[in-house]
């Protein structure tokens, strides 16, 4: 029983962690598009996807770190690769929330400086999430 439930929480972290991953990547990259892209129009659309992309990620996200808290028994730390997993992946997931909740209050009231700080925000979270999985494949690899 002990190894079906690990092996149930790993495909369920498997297949939830890639959903929010691949949606917080395409977020930054419509965000860093739009904000550099000259015609108005066309900014505004590439930030409505940057927009949906990361509240996407962020619905998604809980599910994630769900998974892997069961998968690890409630270790929030650990040691290993496992820490240096978490070491990454909990700063990424509270940017990841911050972001989303700032992008739904501030909407498209604000500044060319204050998005501008915002990409860099999210470009430390979608690097941070790589570190995130990186550890994370080493863990798995490393068996």
């Amino acid at each position: 029983m002990h190894t079906l439930n690990n092996t149930f929480w790993a495909r369920m972290h498997g297949g939830a962690t890639h959903f929010p991953f691949a949606l917080l990547l395409l977020s930054v990259l419509f965000d860093h598009a739009g904000f550099w892209w000259r015609n108005e129009a066309r900014r505004r659309e590439l930030c409505v996807a940057g927009f949906y992309s990361l509240l996407l990620a962020a619905a998604a996200a809980p599910f994630a770190v769900l998974s892997g808290l069961a998968l690890s028994k409630g270790i929030l730390l650990g040691s290993g690769a496992l820490r240096f997993h978490h070491l990454f992946i909990w700063p990424a997931f509270g940017l990841l929330i911050g972001l989303a909740v700032w992008r739904l209050a501030a909407r498209e009231r604000v500044s060319r400086r204050a998005s501008g700080c915002y990409l860099v925000l999210a470009t430390l979270a979608a690097a941070a999430m790589m570190g995130a999985g990186y550890w994370g494949g080493e863990m798995i690899i490393g068996k």
